[in-house]
């Protein structure tokens, strides 16, 4: 794969022990400044042209062509270029402090990095369970289309308690209470059985039906085999019914609905911008054979510690799939088994796994895939929601 970054970022890409890896200047794929291969237990690399590399640390790239006498002088970079070298030596410091303390997990982020603010739900063993009770209640019925018009910011301002549910008419009475259960310890997993009555997941895929935009799905804005499905977007604001469903998944974040929106100036205590801090729905389908090779949905720091990523995903499954199509976590830590965290897709079900650890690190366990269709077809949502500190 292709790796574009620039001076003071990184970037990253799934691979294993034994690969090579060579850094070329931008548009010169035969120059190549340095390589480096793949060992296991190391999974951050750099390459410092200003410092000889190390022949004991599997880390630093090997340089080919620049020699002890001739390495660049760091007097020669701009003052804002020397601090974001400074930066980058000190997170590389830093990094194998971290790596020692944990016993071998990666720093993947920049140092210093303050920890989520947001919420997240404890998993100290497996099956923990945490109950949620929310007013957004199940729709048993969809209400008429004339009713479902997009909503202006204005509409989904519901300042009072009473406002808070829509078309009450159409949904189930009083409190639903949800069960958020531990999969996985690490990484942070959990599934939320009944979160979507068949009635909203049917409409969500009719609103898919009804735009018909789907395209094939791309990765860093790039096509390759490791990602064969195809993808579109629903905006929360598209109809109350999915405004009612962002609603539900904050009340499950235990999250004020307003992050997920955009508010008027001052609207939320303690936030620097009225920004939203989530993307819109994403709704992916794959057909038989179709599949998302393992891989990380954060991204990875540009050279500031400030840089915003995501942090958590909060999945939907929209069908049932005869067989394959599950979410595989490959490399969870468990005490039995050497094998993979396999999600069966179940209609209706939502899964929770957080990408950024409570001390404010990537997470490199949410490394994950989806597995091949074999029979059938399967429509998945993601709603991904940054950290608000970084917004």
């Amino acid at each position: 794969m292709l790796l574009c970054t620039g001076p003071w970022e990184s970037g990253g890409t799934a691979t294993f022990p034994g690969h090579e890896f060579a850094l070329t200047k931008p548009g010169q794929p035969e120059n190549i400044i340095c390589r480096f291969r793949v060992v296991k237990g190391t999974s951050v690399y750099y390459y410092d042209p200003f410092t000889q590399a190390s022949d004991v640390d599997p880390a630093s790239c090997v340089d080919e062509h620049l020699q002890v006498d001739i390495l660049p002088s760091l007097d020669d970079l701009p003052h804002s270029d020397r601090q974001k070298y400074n930066a980058q030596k000190d997170n590389i410091a830093f990094g194998a402090l971290y790596k020692n303390f944990t016993g071998g997990s990666e720093w993947l982020t920049m140092y210093p990095k303050d920890p989520p603010r947001h919420h997240i739900h404890r998993a100290d063993y497996f099956g923990q369970e945490h109950h949620i009770d929310t007013r957004q209640t199940h729709f048993h019925t969809i209400p008429p289309e004339e009713a479902l018009q997009p909503m202006a910011s204005a509409q989904m301002r519901r300042d009072t308690e009473d406002n808070m549910v829509s078309f009450a008419e159409y949904r189930a009475p009083g409190t639903l209470n949800l069960t958020v259960k531990a999969l996985s310890c690490a990484p942070r997993a959990f599934q939320v059985e009944n979160f979507l009555t068949d009635v909203e997941a049917d409409h969500i895929l009719g609103l898919v039906q009804k735009k018909n935009d789907m395209q094939r799905s791309s990765t860093n804005g790039h096509i390759s085999e490791t990602r064969t499905s195809s993808t579109t977007w629903l905006a929360r604001h598209s109809d109350p019914v999915i405004d009612s469903i962002f609603r539900r998944v904050a009340d499950t974040l235990k999250m004020d609905e307003a992050m997920l929106r955009d508010r008027q100036p001052g609207e939320l205590a303690g936030m620097t911008t009225d920004r939203r801090i989530n993307e819109d729905l994403q709704i992916v389908h794959y057909g038989v054979g179709q599949q998302y090779t393992a891989h990380h949905d954060f991204g990875y720091p540009k050279g500031d510690p400030g840089s915003p990523s995501r942090s958590i995903n909060f999945c939907m499954y929209l069908n049932d799939v005869p067989a394959g199509g599950q979410t595989s976590f490959p490399r969870w830590r468990n005490a039995e088994t050497n094998g993979a965290l396999n999600v069966v897709p179940k209609k209706g079900t939502a899964m929770i796994f957080y990408m950024v650890n409570p001390d404010g690190n990537l997470d490199d366990l949410t490394h994950h895939a989806a597995q091949p269709v074999i029979e059938g077809e399967k429509f998945f949502s993601n709603l991904w929601i940054w950290d608000p500190v970084r917004l």
